[in-house]
């Protein structure tokens, strides 16, 4: 089992917060105030309520979350999730979100300060405002 996650290779449908040199493909880790035990508790509780998600591993001790979501009802749109606790103290969750099957991203996007890319950006980023939980921007 991985560490650390594996960066996206540009281009992808994909984020992860280690594909820093490729900006459509990258997203800060989350952070959460609290405890590590019941952030992490509270992540699989968010993933586990997904009435199309499947979490296939759950690793406390590691702090490791992984599992597949599907979006519609083919099998064509799944994503395969992983989540990296660092259980450091520091309230930081590094991850990647990676589509099975390669989607073109949508065109532009029109407001300032938004960065096109992949359709799993944002439904990475609606799970991290589900949570609560803040983009750690350095």
């Amino acid at each position: 089992r991985p560490t650390r996650p594996a960066s996206c290779v540009a281009g992808t449908s994909c984020v992860s917060t280690a594909s820093f040199r490729s900006p459509a493909n990258y997203l800060p880790p989350w952070e959460y105030v609290g405890d590590d035990a019941q952030a992490f508790k509270t992540l699989v509780d968010a993933l586990r309520s997904k009435p199309k998600a499947d979490v296939t591993v759950v690793d406390a001790n590691a702090g490791y979350v992984a599992a597949s979501l599907r979006h519609d009802d083919s099998s064509s749109d799944v994503d395969d999730l992983e989540f990296f606790f660092l259980n450091d103290g520091s309230g930081a969750v590094l991850f990647r979100w990676a589509g099975r099957v390669n989607v073109a991203s949508p065109p532009g996007c029109f407001k300032p300060g938004c960065i096109n890319g992949p359709r799993q950006r944002t439904r990475a980023e609606d799970l991290q405002r589900e949570l609560g939980w803040l983009p750690l921007e350095t």
